[in-house]
């Protein structure tokens, strides 16, 4: 008799820890639909992890990336929707760098997957030397489509569409933003990369001159040359952290 109420109990107990667990699968299902939905299609959040956008955005500063702007991807497939516009001057946009390999099928499923269960802090990029590396950057579009750029002293001198003469990047921006030149590095020629100096570039349809606003401390198009427009991710919109900077972008 004592043995059927164990076994009752026991059994009683799985059945209820089977749809204890069910329920809960369900619920991170929905969850993780849910995630793909609003930060694969509306809007994602970043978090700023270098210097090379000082002053206007400092690391660790978070801020809210509108993926509608330029046309969200379709989760786990190449593929982009239209968007609400196209890249302007001045935009400060997340970008994929062009020195990053475009992943495949099996990662752009199982990124997606670490990033909803880490709270958007794990990433499955790694360097030569397994440590983590982040495959976005923020940058700012200086030069767009048809310009021809080059820099001189750190500021990008454009020669826009139809126009006769070179003229600096802040005369065609309509937004007003702090560049930095002053080198941290001593001995740093003007010659080598990343310096504040070069030569003319056409931009063809479809690229892009994206600039850090510390240009001495920034990797950006003076070193890996135009980005094309399907790696620019999404455009910020506002910033929510830290709780003294909050506003729009």
């Amino acid at each position: 008799m004592i043995g059927s109420v164990e076994r009752y109990s026991s059994s009683t107990g799985r059945r209820r820890a089977n749809v204890l667990g069910g329920r809960l699968l369900r619920v991170a299902i929905i969850a993780f639909v849910l995630y793909l939905i609003v930060f694969g299609f509306f809007a994602s959040t970043y978090r700023i992890e270098s210097v090379s956008m000082e002053p206007g955005l400092m690391p660790s500063d978070r801020v809210i990336v509108s993926l509608l702007a330029f046309g969200a991807r379709v989760p786990f497939f190449q593929s982009r929707l239209p968007g609400l516009g196209v890249p302007e001057r001045g935009d400060l946009v997340v970008i994929k760098p062009p020195f990053l390999d475009e992943p495949g099928l099996l990662w752009r499923i199982l990124e997606p997957l670490a990033s909803f269960l880490s709270l958007q802090k794990a990433t499955l990029h790694r360097d030569l030397y397994g440590s983590r590396v982040n495959a976005y950057m923020v940058k700012r579009i200086v030069g767009i489509p048809g310009d021809t750029v080059r820099m001189r002293d750190y500021i990008l001198q454009i020669k826009a569409r139809g126009a006769a003469d070179f003229v600096p990047e802040q005369q065609l921006i309509p937004v007003r933003y702090q560049v930095l030149t002053s080198l941290t590095a001593r001995g740093w020629s003007a010659s080598l990369p990343l310096s504040g100096n070069g030569g003319d570039l056409v931009l063809e349809p479809g690229e892009y001159f994206v600039l850090g606003d510390n240009r001495p401390e920034s990797s950006d198009s003076r070193s890996w040359g135009a980005l094309a427009a399907e790696r620019i991710v999404g455009k910020l919109i506002y910033r929510y952290w830290p709780p003294r900077s909050i506003g729009k972008l």
